[in-house]
């Protein structure tokens, strides 16, 4: 699997054009069948966030809107689904979680104040995430997590 170099994710007020695309980012959108003309439009969305939102449906405007909230296309696709809007990321992100922390979240169903609840006793969001919709409470994931360990040993 190459790596993917990652642009700016920042919104470009109208005004001059987006730089032309080097000769890597050329080779990267090659790959996914895509042009100069597309990273263009798309800018500064890189090639394989480009071939998400398109594969998605995501128009260039609103992976845009998303990216200016610090959340990727990948996130983006999901929130939408979700119907998550860009500013209900804000709060999250106030709170000291990762803006798709908030996508995640509300895939689970959990609310700001659970998933700070789940942190304060130890467990990062998308695990927290996966134990909600497995059924656990908080007190049940808390136990089972030290049954079994010895802290005197």
């Amino acid at each position: 699997m190459a790596a993917v170099r990652r642009r700016e994710r920042t919104v470009i007020p109208a005004g001059p054009p987006p730089p032309p695309p080097d000769a890597y980012e050329l080779a990267e959108a090659r790959g996914y069948g895509l042009t100069a003309g597309d990273l263009q439009h798309w800018y500064p969305l890189s090639a394989i966030e480009v071939h998400w939102a398109r594969k998605h449906g995501l128009s260039p405007d609103a992976a845009r809107r998303w990216a200016g909230e610090g959340v990727g296309v990948r996130d983006a696709v999901r929130a939408v689904r979700l119907r998550v809007m860009p500013a209900q990321v804000r709060p999250w992100a106030a709170a000291g979680f990762l803006p798709g922390d908030a996508v995640e979240a509300a895939e689970a169903g959990m609310t700001l104040a659970e998933a700070t609840a789940w942190r304060q006793a130890g467990f990062i969001l998308p695990d927290a995430a996966l134990l909600v919709r497995d059924g656990w409470t908080l007190a049940e994931a808390t136990i089972a997590r030290f049954a079994g360990v010895n802290r005197y040993a």
